[in-house]
């Protein structure tokens, strides 16, 4: 069995040159600020994001929880 990180939750931002590095978070409060604020830079055409993934580690491996696109949301 594998170990609960201590951070269950990562975010990972796609753009058109590729990926983010993985951002990662204690609670899904801690998750959806992070979320919200980069879908605030996304509409304000401050960065070039195309999808949020968001995913939980959940019964020893990680899930994925949730896509979120910038442009689905205006």
């Amino acid at each position: 069995m594998t170990t609960r990180p201590r951070r269950p939750w990562r975010v990972v931002l796609d753009t058109p040159t590729g990926q983010s590095p993985e951002a990662e978070f204690t609670s899904e409060a801690k998750t959806y600020e992070y979320v919200r604020a980069e879908l605030r830079k996304a509409e304000a055409g401050e960065t070039a994001t195309t999808a949020i993934r968001i995913n939980q580690w959940s019964d020893g491996r990680w899930w994925h929880f949730e896509t979120i696109k910038p442009e689905e949301r205006s």
